[in-house]
């Protein structure tokens, strides 16, 4: 059985061979491997897929998520509408020249029509990447793993949405503009899906959808379910028959509830929320979730202890990849990845059950 295969059959919820390894390994770890800053790391497409490569040659055993090119993601929604990238040295880019200051903003954007992620925005650079992995992505590496055909990721959906206003702007207009938000939200999210069909024209219909949102963790049920589980869904939705990830490390244990109605196959989540129960009250195949600075600072015999804890919590009867609870932190040393599948190989087989 192949990493993917077993990854498969822990996801529809069966026992598979071992307890499946999948991480979020990108830009700020790989960039030690090259001995470059994270800026030339973001510009260099080549760079990018030499180090992707040899991270899943280095970690046969593993999966890695964040088998995509990288160029400013969180900007798609945003550099479509007007906003501008600003790039750090030796740190992730932001976005500045906020285009939705006024409910008049929104009027203007609607009249405009959906961008087009052809031309608008960072989306043309990031599909020209797709096709630079399409065209010279190791041909094993797609054959063992399941990488690059198929692949689609989006980051970020409603919280794209929020950074093209502001985070601040976006959870005040909850109460005092609710129509006016929602209209923003429709006119980003059919741009969004705009941009998912430009992707599959590079690799093909989509067979892994991985939609990055963290917006869920900044309000309440009631919100949740008006301004977010909508429009995640709408995405969700438009493919029914792919491996549909949500990676949302925030915190939403106060509403899992109204999180297990998000229409996701995997729920990638964060340290804060309680695995069990998690397991117990949502529909997902968890993946997560040790705290990535934690895991970045222990032994690797810590490492170990706490992966054993979290598989008898977490893993019985399937559901469940081991990983840590958000991307891996950038200093995270690599004898801690190592210790990491050793458990998932020394503890990890099957049946699993609380207290072994």
């Amino acid at each position: 059985m192949s990493v993917w295969e077993n990854a498969l059959t822990a996801l529809r919820h069966e026992e598979p061979r071992t307890v499946p390894v999948v991480l979020w390994v990108y830009g700020p770890v790989l960039k030690r491997y090259l001995g470059v800053s994270e800026y030339e790391y973001y510009q260099n497409v080549r760079l990018q897929l030499k180090a992707k490569v040899a991270f899943q040659r280095r970690f046969p055993e593993t999966l890695n998520l964040y088998t995509v090119p990288e160029y400013a993601g969180m900007g798609i929604i945003p550099t479509a509408f007007g906003a501008e990238v600003r790039w750090m040295s030796d740190s992730p880019p932001w976005i500045t020249s906020l285009p939705i200051r006024e409910p008049e903003d929104v009027d203007r954007l609607v009249e405009s029509g959906v961008p087009d992620p052809e031309k608008d925005g960072v989306a043309p650079e990031n599909l020209r990447r797709y096709e630079y992995f399409y065209d010279w992505f190791p041909r094993d590496l797609r054959e063992d793993y399941g990488y690059v055909d198929g692949w689609v990721y989006t980051s970020l959906c409603v919280e794209g949405a929020a950074l093209a206003m502001g985070y601040d702007r976006f959870l005040v207009w909850m109460r005092l503009h609710p129509e006016v938000l929602h209209r923003w939200l429709r006119l980003a999210t059919d741009f969004l899906l705009r941009y998912c069909s430009a992707v599959e024209d590079r690799v093909g219909k989509c067979r892994v959808l991985v939609v990055a949102d963290h917006i869920a963790s900044m309000m309440g049920r009631r919100h949740f379910e008006e301004f977010v589980l909508p429009y995640l869904n709408k995405v969700f939705k438009r493919y029914p028959k792919a491996v549909r990830v949500w990676h949302n490390e925030g915190s939403v244990k106060h509403m899992l509830g109204s999180v297990d109605k998000v229409e996701a196959d995997v729920w990638h989540f964060g340290a804060s929320d309680p695995p069990a129960r998690c397991k117990t009250e949502t529909h997902f195949c968890l993946m997560g979730n040790l705290h990535p600075p934690s895991f970045a600072r222990k032994t690797p015999r810590q490492v170990e202890e706490d992966c054993r804890r979290l598989i008898v919590e977490a893993a019985c009867g399937g559901g469940f990849w081991l990983s840590t609870g958000g991307g891996m932190a950038s200093d995270t040393p690599l004898k801690n990845v190592e210790a990491m599948i050793k458990v998932a190989e020394d503890y990890g087989r099957y049946p699993k059950r609380p207290g072994a």
